[in-house]
């Protein structure tokens, strides 16, 4: 390694070290770890439309997932600052059709504001159970960050970030 790509490389911990030490005493942080407390609540307009659209636009073992959505819940399951739920399904739900813990869902695209991101969907026994965003170029994070629009959703393929 060269000496200009050794101090480059420096910059840029120093750089991430200091927004992460910020976050880490941020206001915005202790209110996030709050909402991990709080009791389930019902999803946002933001959140089930996306996920409405990714067990729509999924495979034919995603969409048996669909009816979970009415009723379904949501606590906020990360501090990071990224957007990821745990969901919490109805009790009388239909389960889908895959049992075994896994994801069933990945697509991504840009948030509002052009940072690219992706989107996961987890379920486990037949039932859905989280619904991560995370970042996929690192110009997404700390303070926070949202899901990818959907007009902006394609299906994640590995090398491709754009």
């Amino acid at each position: 390694m060269g000496i200009r790509k050794f101090f480059g490389v420096l910059k840029t911990r120093r750089s991430f070290a200091r927004i992460e030490r910020a976050w880490d005493g941020s206001v915005h942080k202790r209110e996030i770890e709050s909402e991990r407390d709080l009791p389930p609540r019902p999803l946002t307009a933001e959140e089930e439309n996306l996920l409405r659209w990714i067990l729509e636009h999924g495979s034919e073992e995603a969409r048996s997932f669909l009816p979970q959505i009415e009723g379904m819940k949501a606590v906020r399951s990360c501090i990071c600052g990224c957007p990821t739920v745990e969901l919490k399904v109805d009790e009388g739900a239909p389960l889908g059709d895959r049992n075994a813990h896994s994801p069933l869902c990945d697509f991504m695209g840009r948030t509002a504001k052009g940072e690219l991101v992706g989107v996961m969907l987890f379920q486990g026994g037949g039932k859905l159970s989280c619904l991560e965003g995370y970042s996929l170029d690192g110009e997404a994070g700390p303070p926070d960050f949202g899901f990818p629009t959907i007009d902006s959703l394609k299906e994640f393929q590995t090398g491709n970030p754009a």
